[in-house]
C-alpha cells in the first residue's frame, strides 16, 4: 500500500522533481524555495507545515475546497493535512496535480495553455534587461515559471527559461543541468541548442581547454590565482605615480594599448563610476579612478560576458593567453 511520502514521490517521478529544480536554482544564487513552500498555487509536493487537524469533517471541506480550485489556472491551493490521513492527503496532493496536467475538458485545457503562453511571454519580458535585472526579478521569473511547469511538466520552455535565468546569472553548471533536462525532453528544440552551445563556449573560455589556465575561480564569482597575478602586474605597471590608484589618464592609457586607440573621456568616466569612484590614495588624497579591486571586478565581468577578449587583452599587455603568465 502506498503511504503519504511514496504519493508525494510519485508526484516528483510523474510530474517533475520540484525538489531538483529548486536545488539547481539556489546553486545559481536564486533561492526559490520561500515562494515555493508558501505557495498557495502549487500543489503541495512535500508534508505541508500548516496547522493540522484530526477531524475527517475538516478533511472532506478540504478536498471540496481541492475540487473548486481545479476549475483554474488562478485558483490557489489550499489542503491541510490530518495526522490521521496522511495517506489521503498524499492521495490527495496527486490527484489534484493529475487533473491539472491531464485536465477533464478541452476548455480547461485551453484556458491553461493560454495561461501559460501569457505567464511565459512575462517572464521573457521580465528577462529583457539580462544581467542588469535586479535578484527579485530573477525570483519572480523563476517562480513564474514553475507555476507554469505545474500545469505543463514536460515543457522544454519551462527549463530553457531556468537555464537562460541561471547563465544570465553567470551560474553555467546549474544552466547546463536544466538544459540537459530539457534535450531529454525535446532535442530539437532550438533555443535549448543555442543556449548550450553559448554556455560551453563561455565555459571552455572562462576555465580554459586543452590545458588553458583559467580566468576564474571555481564559484566563477572571483579571479583564479593565474588572473589575479596577471592583474596585479598589470595595475603596478599603469600606476606611474605609485599612488594605488589609477586615474583618469592611466586608465586611458591601459584602454589605448588594449583597443589600439584613445577612448572618449566620457567611456572613460563611465567605466570608472560603474568599477570605482572617488578612492583615497596612499597618501590620503581623493581621487577619481580604479584600485586594484575595480580593475579585477572589471576583468571578472569581462571574463563572464566574453573569456576571449579578457586573454587577448592580457596579450596585449605582454601575457601568455593561455598559460596567463609573462612572456
Amino acid at each position: 500500500m502506498y503511504n503519504s511520502d511514496l504519493w508525494l514521490e510519485k508526484i516528483s517521478a510523474d510530474f517533475g522533481d520540484r525538489k531538483s529544480i529548486v536545488g539547481f536554482l539556489l546553486d545559481a544564487g536564486i533561492d526559490i524555495s520561500e515562494l515555493v513552500d508558501a505557495s498557495t498555487e502549487l500543489v503541495p509536493w512535500k508534508h505541508c507545515h500548516c496547522e493540522q487537524s484530526g477531524s475527517e469533517r475538516e478533511m472532506e471541506d478540504d478536498e471540496n475546497q481541492c475540487k473548486q480550485n481545479e476549475a483554474t489556472i488562478e485558483e490557489p491551493y489550499s489542503l491541510v493535512s490530518v495526522p490521521d490521513s496522511a495517506l489521503l492527503y498524499g492521495m490527495h496532493c496527486y490527484r489534484d496535480r493529475f487533473v491539472r496536467v491531464f485536465p477533464h475538458s478541452k476548455d480547461d485545457a485551453m484556458c491553461y495553455a493560454k495561461q501559460a503562453e501569457s505567464t511565459i511571454d512575462q517572464i521573457k519580458g521580465m528577462l529583457r534587461d539580462g544581467h542588469g535585472a535586479s535578484i527579485d526579478v530573477f525570483l519572480e521569473a523563476a517562480y513564474r515559471t514553475m507555476l507554469v511547469q505545474e500545469y505543463f511538466p514536460a515543457s522544454v520552455e519551462c527549463y530553457y527559461l531556468w537555464a537562460l535565468l541561471c547563465f544570465t546569472h553567470n551560474a553555467f553548471q546549474p544552466s547546463l543541468a536544466f538544459l540537459d533536462i530539457g534535450c531529454n525532453i525535446d532535442d530539437a528544440f532550438e533555443p535549448i541548442q543555442d543556449l548550450a552551445h553559448k554556455v560551453r563556449l563561455v565555459l571552455n573560455g572562462v576555465y580554459g581547454s586543452n590545458g588553458e589556465a583559467p580566468l576564474l575561480d571555481e564559484s566563477g564569482s572571483g579571479p583564479s590565482a593565474q588572473l589575479s597575478n596577471a592583474l596585479a602586474i598589470i595595475f603596478q605597471r599603469f600606476d606611474s605615480d605609485r599612488d594605488g590608484v589609477l586615474s583618469v589618464s592611466e586608465i586611458a592609457s591601459m584602454i589605448q594599448i588594449t583597443n589600439g586607440r584613445p577612448a572618449p573621456r566620457s567611456t572613460i568616466q563611465h567605466i570608472i563610476g560603474v568599477f570605482g569612484g572617488r578612492i583615497q590614495t596612499k597618501g590620503g588624497r581623493m581621487v577619481s579612478g580604479w584600485d586594484i579591486d575595480s580593475l579585477t571586478d572589471f576583468y571578472i565581468g569581462q571574463s563572464l560576458d566574453d573569456p576571449n577578449e579578457t586573454r587577448n587583452d592580457l596579450a596585449k599587455f605582454g601575457f601568455d593567453p593561455s598559460t596567463l603568465s609573462k612572456i
